[in-house]
């Protein structure tokens, strides 16, 4: 008994020294896929992302240089920003067969993987702005009602051109609501129903919606949270919450430069309005 707790324990610290030791070089990682490869499968080469996975898999297949493998009991750990996910029976991923790691086909992987966004049920915001692109995870299994009036609003059209007319360094970057001079949009769909979700916090990269002191008020207009804002859920600033629907996969690098960026008073009483408009370009709702 004592052979099998040491045996386990050494396996689990070689585990997690492999996620620290494969992080320092996942930057450095060489990534052979090309662009016409990449859409070929998602029809964008932004969605590739360097993750970490250990665990479980099974009926493994390949086409061309990517592989496709389901699930059993899989980790996946983004550095970029930091994120832990769970996979079961049954979610599948694809990873470009450039890797650091090893594989046993049917039952285990583990090592550096390049895999293509999404990689669940859940659909990609791919948020192209004037300072790059921003690809965040719509929680629609956990926050329905929020991203489905996202997700209508994008499809159609809603946001092109519009300007994030709020920014603040280590808090938050907003838009959906105003063109670059000023003129505000108006939702044609009225406000939605707060929708707080227990699971799901304002961490680093959360995307939420903004409203007025009316918990029932939000319309368009949404923010990106610049680090973490736990004051932004129940009981923090605001006894009943603002409601948080997704997450930045990649990208976060583009939220911090907004974030950066020179503000000033504009149109007579618009606070914290970049001196440079921040536009947001497009946004294109991609289903896995």
């Amino acid at each position: 008994m004592r052979k099998i707790k040491l045996r386990t324990l050494f396996v689990i610290t070689m585990m997690l020294s492999s996620v620290f030791v494969l992080a320092s070089f996942s930057g450095n990682a060489i990534d052979g896929t090309t662009t016409n490869q990449t859409k070929d499968i998602r029809s964008s080469d932004y969605l590739l992302k360097r993750t970490f996975l250990f665990g479980r898999v099974q009926n493994m297949s390949g086409e061309g240089n990517y592989t496709t493998v389901e699930t059993v009991n899989l980790r996946i750990i983004f550095f970029k920003p930091v994120q832990f996910f769970h996979y079961t029976t049954g979610e599948t991923i694809t990873f470009s067969n450039q890797f650091i790691g090893m594989i046993r086909p049917d039952r285990f992987l583990m090592g550096i993987f390049t895999v293509v966004l999404p990689i669940n049920t859940n659909s990609i915001a791919v948020m192209n702005t004037t300072m790059g692109a921003i690809l965040i995870e719509l929680y629609e299994d956990k926050t329905p009602i929020t991203t489905a009036n996202f997700i209508k609003l994008t499809n159609d059209g809603f946001y092109n051109g519009l300007v994030f007319h709020r920014v603040i360094d280590d808090f938050v970057i907003q838009g959906g609501g105003y063109y670059p001079d000023g003129t505000e949009k108006i939702s044609p769909y009225g406000p939605i129903d707060l929708e707080i979700n227990p699971a799901v916090h304002h961490l680093d990269g959360t995307i939420g919606m903004a409203r007025t002191v009316d918990p029932n008020s939000a319309t368009s207009q949404f923010f990106i949270d610049d680090g973490a804002q736990p004051y932004l859920e129940p009981n923090g600033s605001d006894p009943n919450g603002y409601a948080a629907f997704g997450r930045v996969v990649k990208g976060i690098d583009v939220v911090r430069a907004i974030a950066k960026v020179d503000t000033m008073i504009k149109y007579g009483f618009m606070e914290d309005w970049p001196v440079n408009d921040v536009i947001i370009e497009s946004i294109t709702i991609i289903n896995s």
